[in-house]
Order: structure tokens, then C-alpha cells, then sequence
């Protein structure tokens, strides 16, 4: 991933891999292959939602705001959820060093993979109100 990386495709892509890891659910005769490749997805996901957090940082919402001052709200919303949803990654990661792995793990899993589409939507919207263009979302 370089310079001209487009960290919202990344941010879906890793959405989409981890939801693909826990739709194979985790196997009963080798369950630390399973929370290995687990982790290597979080660290992906962590990755794309930086670089995606940085991308909407270095001007983006700021454009939209200056275009439309009425999205300083939803703007706010989604500053907030990248923080927290990149918190909670991290919190994931650091779960998986800490604890066997359970049922409540995939839960938490299957809660991020939700807030990362979710923020990916909330993103698209406001650039969309904003620049009333459509960037054509996954899916």
C-alpha cells in the first residue's frame, strides 16, 4: 500500500476479510491457527482504519464542512467512531494475547465488522452531501 492508497476501499477490504475468517468459524481442533490469521486481520483493519482516519484528517472533512457547515454534526459522529472503533481493535488485538479464545470473542468480532461498514456508509454520506457526488460505496 502506497501513497495513493484509497484506505476506504482498504478499510472494506479487511471489513470483508475478517467477516470471511468468522464465517468459518473457529475450528475445535486447531483454534490458535484460527486466532493467529484472526490477529493478522486485525492488523490489517487497524492499518486501513489509520490510514483511512488520516486520509478524512488531512482535509476531506474539513472540504465537506466548508462546503456544507450543516455536517459539522455527522462529521463529529464519525471522528468519534474511528477513535472508538480503532480502540476497540486494538482492544481485540490485545485480548487475543490475554485470554483462550470464546464465543464472546467472535461476538466482539462480528460487532466490529458491523461499525467498520457502518463507519465506511457514514463516511460515503457525508462526502456525498457534501460534494452531492456519488463515490459509489461497496456493495
Amino acid at each position: 500500500m502506497g501513497e495513493n492508497t484509497d484506505w476506504r476501499v482498504e478499510l472494506n477490504r479487511a471489513g470483508v476479510g475478517l467477516h470471511e475468517l468468522l464465517s468459518e468459524g473457529m475450528p475445535a481442533d486447531n483454534p490458535d491457527d484460527w486466532v493467529h490469521r484472526l490477529e493478522d486481520q486485525l492488523g490489517e483493519l487497524s492499518r486501513a482504519l489509520t490510514g483511512f482516519c488520516s486520509d478524512c484528517d488531512l482535509g476531506l472533512f474539513d472540504e465537506c464542512i466548508e462546503l456544507a457547515p450543516r455536517l459539522v454534526p455527522q462529521v463529529n459522529k464519525i471522528r468519534t467512531e474511528q477513535v472508538q472503533l480503532q480502540a476497540s481493535v486494538q482492544q481485540q488485538i490485545a485480548r487475543l494475547h490475554t485470554q483462550k479464545p470464546d464465543s464472546s470473542l467472535e461476538r466482539s468480532m462480528a460487532d466490529i465488522v458491523h461499525r467498520v461498514d457502518q463507519l465506511n456508509h457514514h463516511a460515503v454520506d457525508v462526502v456525498y452531501s457534501a460534494y452531492e457526488t456519488d463515490l459509489g460505496g461497496p456493495g
